[in-house]
């Protein structure tokens, strides 16, 4: 039984790594060229007037998690938003990244690698302090 809880407790680390890994290195503009950003379709579907207000995290958080995570899409955005800035405060308090991403599989009920990818997102975009800890 207590590899069974150190699984829940650790499962999601690697992947919380990986997300970040990606969210830190993978989405980097090239600003050297002239040529102006076509957008992509995925972000074209998700930009509406609702929108607007978000920050550039944001709104990037909220693109790669409905992105990764289907479900999100009937999901209020700063319901979202909150979940996002939660885990962050939740590690701020010295929970681990792992630790927040099984409490919140607990309640959103999505699996343990689409928590896992949340908190790892949140940490990328709103507490990238904590991308140590991933």
């Amino acid at each position: 039984m207590s590899t069974k809880k150190n699984i829940a407790k650790f499962g999601c680390l690697p992947i919380a790594v990986l997300v970040a890994l990606v969210l830190a290195f993978g989405g980097e503009d090239d600003t050297s060229s002239d040529s102006k950003p076509t957008p992509t379709a995925s972000a074209t579907k998700s930009a509406s007037p609702k929108d607007t207000g978000h920050t550039p995290e944001e709104t990037a958080f909220l693109l790669t998690t409905r992105a990764k995570i289907p479900a999100l899409e009937q999901v209020p955005d700063e319901q979202i938003l909150d979940l996002g800035r939660s885990s962050c405060t939740a590690i701020d308090a010295g929970n681990s990244p792992a630790t927040v991403a099984v409490e919140a599989e607990k309640g959103l009920q999505i699996g343990a690698e689409n928590s896992g990818y949340i908190v790892g997102a949140a940490v990328s975009q709103f507490c990238p302090e904590h991308k140590s800890k991933l």
